[in-house]
């Protein structure tokens, strides 16, 4: 698998909606995105083609780090919370698309 750096396809939302962030991303069959973190901001992920693979980074004092995999098949999403360090990887043998819509956390 090949990894890539954030590359969007398109933006979905006007630069007026405060708060609110979304776009189209491509991953080519065997790419995987680079672990970022959602810092402030909730995320969700839905997957338009192919099969991704969402990948969490959890911690535990006892444990230490793990990771958690996720399976998203298309017509599919996924909630991530604020702070989640995360990435996706296309494990499927086609072109997958998907939407991510971010918006901050109002505390």
């Amino acid at each position: 698998m090949r990894p890539v750096s954030f590359r969007q396809q398109g933006k979905l939302v006007s630069r007026q909606a405060k708060g609110l962030r979304a776009g189209v991303v491509a991953l080519k069959p065997g790419e995987i995105m680079e672990w970022h973190s959602t810092r402030t901001r909730e995320e969700l992920l839905i997957a338009l083609e192919g099969q991704l693979r969402i990948e969490v980074q959890s911690s535990g004092k006892r444990r230490g780090q793990r990771v958690r995999r996720l399976t998203v098949n298309r017509g599919q999403c996924v909630f991530l919370p604020r702070r989640t360090i995360h990435r996706v990887v296309n494990q499927s043998s086609e072109c997958a698309h998907y939407i991510y819509v971010t918006g901050v956390v109002e505390t």
